[in-house]
């Protein structure tokens, strides 16, 4: 069997919650954000002992080198899981969780900077919303009183 993921790629996210919503969050400015999930990393046949680091991003912002090991070689992979503490962004506005496949980089700083420069490594894996959600517009309503005395004297009108 070859890979299962792409050569640059190397893996997977195969499972992603974000502050107990799922891949889509709405948080408050300010507030803790707990990411997460499961992720698989293989190696090819071709370069068994290479070290494969995921990097997951907020936005292009470095969160967490969620691994830095040498993975199984295919057909079999490397499985396990990850969690992610850090705080909400103050501003408002949306922002994308990412992550990103490198490897034979010996620190995570080396492999984020080598990612943001090819940005085809990278890919959005969830999103928060920052701030509250959008106001619903209300339409005023009109009360009008009317004497229970007119309303009678219509529906009681006699026919001619």
């Amino acid at each position: 069997m070859s890979l299962l993921y792409a050569e640059t790629i190397r893996g997977a996210i195969t499972k992603l919650d974000i502050n107990g919503q799922g891949k889509k969050a709405r948080l408050d400015p300010g507030s803790p954000l707990i990411i997460k999930g499961a992720f698989i990393a293989q190696n090819p046949n071709t370069d068994p002992t290479d070290t494969v680091q995921i990097i997951l991003f907020l936005k292009d912002k470095f969160l967490k080198c969620i691994y830095n090991d040498v993975p199984e070689k295919a057909p079999n992979y490397t499985a396990g899981s990850f969690e992610c503490r850090c705080t909400v962004p103050t501003e408002g506005g949306k922002y994308a969780i990412r992550v990103g496949w490198a490897y034979n980089w010996n620190w995570p700083a080396q492999a984020y900077n080598f990612l943001l420069a090819y940005p085809e490594r990278i890919e959005t894996i969830g999103e928060i919303t920052v701030g509250a959600p959008s106001p619903v517009s209300v339409l005023p309503i009109a009360l009008v009183a009317i004497p229970i005395g007119t309303i009678i004297g219509m529906v009681a009108l006699p026919k001619k």
